[in-house]
């Protein structure tokens, strides 16, 4: 199936507005790249709890992926690794009713392997080669839906879906294959499952009744991870200069159920619509950074990541399974399945720069740090090799719909004794060029604790966060017609690091 075929069903935050803005025919691959560039709090406890503020500062393996060059900070050989406990709980507000729901999910955040190395010639000199793999996003996100609609169905939306493509009857008879039930196109799907029927020059839908008992569940899961190999030389005690590469791997998976029942009906009982997206990439950028000490207290950094190149693949599934009414109609099918379709191109993720300051305190009893994070959505690129024209339409949109941010980030930590306390926030700015009247902008607290030996260390952090997203079952070409879900989120994610150095 092309991609111009695939439907769209996934909307999330601020897609609404994306698509009355773009009026691309058929998905939207700028919401596609945002989502897989959307970075929050990653890598080790330390990092994470001081809201990952760690630009001018050395010495933590998440230094390979935040800031290669605060690996010159090493002395000796560490192993570290740290599961991540995501909590999370959603209300979605949809035709003036509310369901929540909450779920839970484990992950390999960080893990980490830093070698250091002593110059021989120069005592002070010294360098590390660190390899890590960091868990930058997890998708991993559950929310129902549920209200009841005297406006329309989701087979209105297919109604007008079949009216549009210009298809006849034969057309869609001729798309579907009797013996396996399987469809060829959207269209042939909704005919064939007897959602829809011709109408003069176009279809209607054959349950016309009200109300209408709309329920769904958005299923997401999957993980952005990226394998780094970096490497941070000391100069002096005073220049720390660090380069590395990022070998990135998207896991992305979507299921999306929406169940419409009809208490008045007298074709159907129900019918239940699925869609499931499979998304599978991988992706290479490069970084380059430097930490210099103005004073011995004072500290500033800085840290260029080039956007992430990446090959992407996805798969989607579609299926549709009808309750009907006794002696309505006869059908071989209860459920007839679309064919699935596979769509293959490249994103370029956003350009990251990020400059810092950290400040030693008196008698070295903690630090601070600040920085700012310049994030280039603008600038975000999708590309079918097949269709210039197709990529110059979601290009275009991409810069409609987005604007390069500035994100920051800011952390403390205190040292008593072997023991560690931190806290810290981060600060991501709305990424959408119109405000559509939502602040999309979030904010993550952070704290945390840690205790540090000789031979060994443990630190544990907790962030949470808290945010407002949408989605649209289905959308028709009266907005008045159709509602939207407006989601309230919220987050929370238990890091554990545990380490050793030798």
């Amino acid at each position: 199936m092309k991609k111009y075929s695939i439907i769209i069903l996934v909307l999330l935050l601020g897609t609404t507005m994306a698509q009355a803005q773009v009026n691309l025919d058929g998905h939207f691959y700028g919401q596609d790249a945002f989502k897989f560039s959307q970075y929050q709090n990653y890598g080790t406890a330390r990092t994470a709890a001081m809201g990952g503020a760690f630009t001018a500062l050395g010495g933590d393996a998440s230094n390979t992926f935040v800031n290669p060059a605060g690996l010159g900070f090493y002395n000796r050989s560490e192993f570290s690794i740290s599961p991540n406990f995501k909590s999370s709980g959603s209300t979605a507000s949809y035709l003036g009713q509310s369901t929540g729901r909450n779920s839970t999910n484990s992950s390999i955040g960080h893990a980490s392997v830093v070698f250091n190395r002593k110059n021989r010639r120069a005592s002070s000199n010294k360098s590390s080669f660190g390899i890590s793999y960091n868990n930058l996003v997890n998708f991993y996100n559950e929310f129902d839906y549920s209200g009841s609609n005297n406006a329309s169905s989701m087979m209105d939306y297919f109604a007008e879906q079949a009216t549009f493509s210009g298809a006849s009857p034969a057309d869609l008879d001729a798309e579907f294959d009797p013996v396996s039930g399987v469809a060829q196109t959207p269209e042939a799907l909704y005919y064939q499952a007897y959602l829809i029927d011709p109408y003069e020059n176009g279809y209607v839908v054959v349950e016309p009744s009200f109300p209408v008992s709309q329920s769904g569940r958005v299923t997401e899961s999957g993980n952005l991870g990226q394998l780094n190999f970096s490497y941070g030389i000391n100069l002096k005690d005073k220049t720390y200069l660090g380069a590395g590469v990022g070998i990135q791997s998207l896991n992305y998976n979507s299921i999306n159920a929406h169940q419409e029942d009809f208490p008045n009906g007298e074709i159907f009982n129900a019918f239940v619509y699925q869609d499931e997206l499979v998304v599978r990439g991988t992706g290479i950028n490069l970084s380059l950074g430097v930490i210099h000490r103005v004073t011995d207290e004072f500290r500033i950094g800085f840290n260029v990541t080039t956007p992430t190149a990446m090959s992407v693949n996805e798969t989607f599934y579609s299926a549709v399974s009808i309750d009907q009414k006794p002696n309505t109609f006869e059908t071989d099918f209860s459920t007839v399945e679309l064919v699935p379709g596979t769509f293959d191109y490249k994103i370029t993720s956003p350009l990251r720069a990020t400059a810092g300051v950290g400040y030693i305190l008196p008698n070295k009893i903690g630090v601070i740090s600040a920085e700012a994070e310049y994030v280039g959505y603008g600038g975000m690129n999708v590309r079918d090799k097949q269709s210039e024209t197709w990529t110059s339409e979601q290009n275009r949109a991409i810069g409609d719909v987005y604007k390069d941010v500035l994100n920051f980030k800011g952390g403390a930590e205190m040292r008593l004794g072997k023991a560690r306390v931190r806290g810290g926030v981060n600060y991501l700015a709305d990424p959408y060029s119109s405000d559509n009247g939502i602040d999309r902008s979030s904010l993550i607290l952070s704290g945390g604790a840690g205790f540090r030996s000789a031979k060994f260390f443990a630190d544990v952090s907790y962030s949470g966060t808290r945010f407002n997203s949408a989605y649209t079952p289905y959308v028709l070409s009266v907005p008045e017609n159709y509602d939207t879900a407006v989601i309230d989120q919220k987050s929370g994610t238990l890091t554990i690091t545990v380490g050793t150095f030798f």
